[in-house]
């Protein structure tokens, strides 16, 4: 790998076999991507992310379970109600 060192004084290489940029910078070594113009998560970003899905699908679960309890509460409600009119 041909290294370049371009004037914001990080470090950096074309991997052909990987097909992206080896970027050293003040933050470590990072992979970059040219086709996509973004740099490929780091294992920390990674686990962040899944941790925030994680979060968001207990949420969402959370928010459903809720919203089967007042369904389930409204059709008692109707239920008690028919019965009070006879219907």
């Amino acid at each position: 790998i041909e290294l370049i060192t371009p004037d914001d004084g990080s470090v950096r290489g074309f991997s052909d076999v990987l097909g992206l940029e080896l970027r050293w910078g003040n933050d470590g070594l990072r992979l970059f991507d040219p086709a996509s113009g973004e740099y490929l998560r780091t294992p920390e970003e990674i686990e962040a992310a899944e941790r925030e899905a994680e979060a968001r699908a207990r949420n969402a679960e959370t928010r459903a379970q809720d919203a089967e309890e007042r369904a389930r509460d409204a059709e008692a409600e109707l239920a008690r109600l028919r019965e009070r009119l006879g219907i």
